[in-house]
C-alpha cells in the first residue's frame, strides 16, 4: 500500500514561482539518475535485497536478527515499505557494498541539508560539521528501536555541537501514520517535539501501533504538551499536513523507500544500525568536515 499522495503545490502565475519548479525538476531528475547509476553497483547478490541506493556513499551496517530494517516487497525475512508484509526483523543479511559516490552526488547531499535555525524538526547547532537526516514512519517498528535504543546515545554529540539532527517524515503505512506525523509536529509547535516523538515512537517498538486521535492526544499530554486544546486544533492543520507531504515526496524522489534511513553528511546508513556504526560514521564526516573547511578557508 503506497503512501498518500502529496498535495499539490497551491498555483501561482509568477515568474519566479515558475523558475524555481522549473529548477526543482532539474535537480530531482539529476538525484534520480545518479540514484539509478549508484543503484547498479549497490547489489551484491547476498541474499536479501537492500533498499533503492541512495545519493552518496552507501554505508550500510550489518542487520542482525534484532536490528532489521524495513524494505519494499516481501522477501522472507525481510522489513516492508509502504506498509505491506511482515514487520518480523530481517536474518542472515549481509552488509552492503559500499562505494563512494562522485563528487556531484556528495554535494547534492550536502544541499539536502535545511540548517534553518527555525526549524522545529532538528536539534543540533545550525553550524554543526555533520547533519544527520533521518527519514522515518512513526509507526516502524526498526525506526522506533533506532528511538528507543540509539538516538538517547547520540545525545552527547548533539550537546557538543558535533552532530545535527533534522527528522523528515516518509510516510510509509497509510493515514494513521500520515496523522501521526502531523500530530508530532503539532506538539513541535509547543516546544515538545522530542518528548511527543518519544512517547509515539514507544508504541510501536513492537510493531506497528493503531492510533487513533484520542491515542494522539492522550500522548501528547503525556509528552506535556502544555496547550492541549492548541494541539488538538493543530491535528487539523492543512498547512502541518502540507509538510509532512512535502517530506515524504522528497524521499521518494530520492529514490529512498525504506526506514529508517539517515544521510549522514555524504553517507547513506539504512536500517537501524547498531550505535557504534553510527559513532563511526559521524566521526568520519567530521573529520572530512573540517578538513573541507580548513581547505576552503
Amino acid at each position: 500500500m503506497t503512501a498518500p499522495a502529496p498535495d499539490s503545490p497551491p498555483a501561482d502565475d509568477s515568474r519566479f514561482v515558475s523558475i524555481v519548479w522549473a529548477v526543482a525538476v532539474i535537480v530531482v531528475a539529476l538525484v534520480v539518475g545518479l540514484i539509478a547509476w549508484l543503484a547498479l553497483g549497490d547489489r551484491d547478490g547476498a541474499g536479501t535485497a537492500g533498499p533503492p541506493a541512495g545519493p552518496g556513499t552507501t554505508a550500510s551496517a550489518p542487520t542482525t536478527e534484532d536490528e532489521p530494517t524495513a524494505e519494499e516487497g516481501t522477501t522472507e525475512g525481510q522489513g516492508t515499505t509502504d506498509g505491506e508484509g511482515t514487520d518480523a526483523p530481517a536474518e542472515g543479511t549481509a552488509d552492503a557494498a559500499e562505494q563512494t559516490a562522485p563528487p556531484e552526488v556528495r554535494q547534492l547531499m550536502l544541499d539536502l541539508q535545511r540548517r534553518d535555525p527555525a526549524d522545529p524538526m532538528a536539534v543540533g547547532e545550525v553550524e554543526a560539521p555533520v547533519v544527520m537526516i533521518e527519514y522515518a514512519d512513526y509507526r516502524c517498528p526498526y525506526c522506533a528501536k533506532f528511538a528507543a535504543d540509539t538516538r538517547p546515545q547520540l545525545q552527547e554529540l548533539v550537546d557538543d555541537g558535533t552532530l545535527r539532527i533534522e527528522f523528515r517524515d516518509l510516510v510509509l503505512f497509510e493515514d494513521v501514520s500520515r496523522q501521526a506525523a502531523v500530530a508530532a509536529r503539532a506538539a513541535a509547535e509547543q516546544d515538545r517535539m522530542e518528548a511527543y516523538q518519544e512517547v509515539l515512537f514507544a508504541r510501536s517498538v513492537d510493531g506497528q501501533a493503531e492510533l487513533d486521535r484520542d491515542d494522539l492526544l492522550a500522548l501528547a499530554e503525556e509528552a506535556g504538551v502544555p496547550d492541549l486544546e492548541a494541539f488538538e486544533e493543530s491535528l487539523d492543520d492543512p498547512a502541518l499536513a502540507a509538510l509532512v507531504d512535502e517530506d515524504t515526496a522528497e524521499a521518494r524522489a530520492l529514490g529512498i523507500t525504506s526506514t529508517p534511513t539517515f544521510l549522514v553528511n555524504t553517507t547513506v546508513v539504512a536500517g537501524a544500525a547498531e550505535l557504534d556504526h553510527f559513532l563511526d560514521v559521524v566521526e568520519q564526516e567530521r573529520v572530512t568536515a573540517e578538513a573541507a573547511a580548513t581547505t576552503t578557508g
